[in-house]
């Protein structure tokens, strides 16, 4: 019976999720968002309706985390975004235009980022290293990550769930007793 509620609300979390829409947070001072990018067009001045500001999620937030550190990450359509308590960091501008769909800080401070397409993301802080079918992983539309206790990382993307243990994937499918979707 525990199984079967801890699935439900499993399902129910999951579904919420995918249902949210972004919401505005009004209430941010417009003079404390910034980046380490350089595509910002007037930060402190009117911009025309037609310009997007990069360094701030402005497209679907799909997941919101707070890492051991405090920082707020924020995982968007429209990139990776750290919210320090006083500015926004495009993280993945450089390195992706990629559909983010979720972060996960692991066990060792080192981030992972899942995308819709583009596989998985690695960041240690320094530098970036992207995981796709190639690598082993089951399917490049990848919605979630989790770490288990023994810190293997798991990936839920469209083809299965993919395990990483810091060397290789391996992949469980329907084949594997996982559920298939009918139609």
């Amino acid at each position: 019976m525990k199984k079967l509620m801890k699935l439900l609300a499993l399902s129910l979390v999951i579904i919420f999720c995918t249902l949210c829409k972004r919401q505005k947070n009004t209430h941010l001072p417009k003079d404390s968002i910034q980046s380490d990018t350089k595509d910002v067009i007037a930060p402190n001045g009117p911009k025309p309706k037609d310009v997007i500001d990069s360094t701030i999620p402005n497209s679907i937030t799909r997941t919101i985390k707070q890492e051991r550190n405090g920082n707020i990450w924020i995982a968007a359509f429209d990139g990776i975004f750290r919210f320090d308590g006083k500015s926004f960091t495009n993280i993945t501008s450089k390195v992706s235009s990629a559909l983010f769909f979720s972060v996960l800080e692991d066990r060792k401070g080192n981030f992972w980022f899942s995308s819709v397409g583009s596989g998985v993301y690695y960041y240690d802080g320094k530098s970036f290293r992207n995981f796709t079918t190639m690598d082993g992983l089951a399917n490049d539309r990848v919605t979630d990550i989790y770490e288990d206790k023994t810190g293997n990382i798991w990936f839920c993307t469209e083809g299965g769930a993919s395990r990483y243990n810091g060397k290789s994937f391996k992949n469980f499918t329907i084949k594997d007793g996982l559920p298939h979707r009918s139609a």
